[in-house]
């Protein structure tokens, strides 16, 4: 009958259909997973031909953190690995541009960085980079990182400004201070131990003697020849710190208050219109000043992210703001008070920090002249 006819045609039809289905299902699924294109390599490491989870153990394996980093300033040049400032490889992340990329494709990689290292390791190395700024005839101009500037740069463009291996400090150039000697002893004496990053000078000026006495004292010949842990002998009774008369005077007759002077780099602290605690700051450079004028501390931070148009400063300590984003605190990056070494605020000593930030409240006035 023609229906059965029909009928038997529509069946064979079905059949060879699921048929085909059933090969093509069969193919895919024995089809082998994609791979990275041929010739594609990240950092010297090649992938091509790789799958996605092999190239991405191929470079977890390769250990980009001990990779060397070169520094350089001018012509001078430091070598480092890329794991001692922090910065790492996001294996995964670097394998997924690597599966996508064309064929024969040189691939940067994903960089990772943690900037709280990078700060420690760009710190370790002020021994080595820092030039100390002496007084003399003719003077010796200092050169220092300036480390807020270059946690920026990283913060902002990782791989630019790494990817050729090669990174450029940022330096301050540094005046020497004025040499003075208003607190020598010709008998009383104090044992400084050298801490990491301070410059001969500048510890002359924390105890308000001359360089040529601490020389004359130690029997040191060259003032660059310091070492952390040196003890030196001080021609003086202690830090050194202004009489009353010299000080400028304070804001107010009562309560707490504070000056900090941008000419002498120093701070003071006064109750009641008394002078109880004075120190040497840092404040802002020529092209960074620190506002002048009078202020309050409007909020404290026992730790505070910091940043503005071309630095960052994670975890900043003991910080007390006066002035929008202009603030008291503690500094861990240089260890150069007594010259003007910031964006604009007040510089301190982590521990001189504390100090003033236990001290003051909210609402503390800040004279700044």
């Amino acid at each position: 009958m023609p229906w059965l006819l029909a009928g038997g045609m529509l069946t064979g039809a079905v059949i060879v259909l699921l048929s085909a289905i059933g090969l093509a299902m069969l193919l895919l699924g024995s089809a082998p997973p994609p791979k990275v294109a041929a010739g594609v390599s990240v950092a010297g490491v090649p992938l091509g031909g790789q799958t996605l989870e092999e190239a991405t153990a191929a470079l977890a394996a390769h250990n980009f953190a001990a990779q060397n980093l070169t520094l350089t300033d001018g012509e001078r040049q430091w070598t480092v690995t890329l794991g001692s400032l922090g910065i790492d490889v996001d294996a995964t992340a670097t394998a997924v541009t690597a599966f996508d990329a064309a064929r024969g494709a040189t691939v940067q990689p994903w960089y990772t960085i943690d900037l709280s290292r990078t700060q420690n390791g760009l710190v370790a190395l002020a021994d080595q980079v820092n030039i100390e700024a002496v007084p003399g005839n003719p003077p010796q101009i200092g050169r220092a990182m300036d480390v807020p500037v270059m946690l920026s740069r990283l913060y902002e463009n990782l791989a630019g400004e790494i990817g050729d291996g090669v990174f450029e400090l940022s330096i301050i150039e540094i005046e020497p201070p004025e040499p003075d000697s208003p607190n020598v002893s010709a008998t009383e004496r104090t044992v400084h131990v050298v801490e990491r990053g301070q410059e001969l000078a500048l510890i002359a000026r924390q105890y308000g003697v001359s360089i040529e006495d601490i020389l004359a004292l130690n029997n040191i010949s060259d003032p660059n020849l310091l070492y952390v842990g040196q003890e030196l002998t001080i021609p003086a009774a202690g830090l050194y710190s202004p009489r009353v008369e010299d000080a400028p005077p304070a804001p107010t007759t009562s309560g707490k208050s504070i000056v900090v002077s941008t000419g002498e780099q120093r701070i003071y602290a006064y109750e009641n219109g008394q002078l109880v605690r004075s120190h040497l700051t840092s404040t802002g450079r020529p092209e960074t000043p620190t506002v002048l004028g009078d202020y309050k501390i409007y909020v404290k931070h026992v730790a505070t992210d910091m940043s503005g148009p071309d630095y960052y400063l994670p975890a900043v300590p003991y910080t007390m703001y006066f002035y929008q984003g202009y603030g008291i605190h503690g500094t861990y990056w240089h260890n150069s008070f007594g010259r003007p070494m910031s964006h604009g605020c007040v510089n301190l000593p982590t521990e001189e920090a504390q100090w003033f930030f236990e001290w003051a409240e909210v609402g503390t006035p800040v004279r700044v002249i």
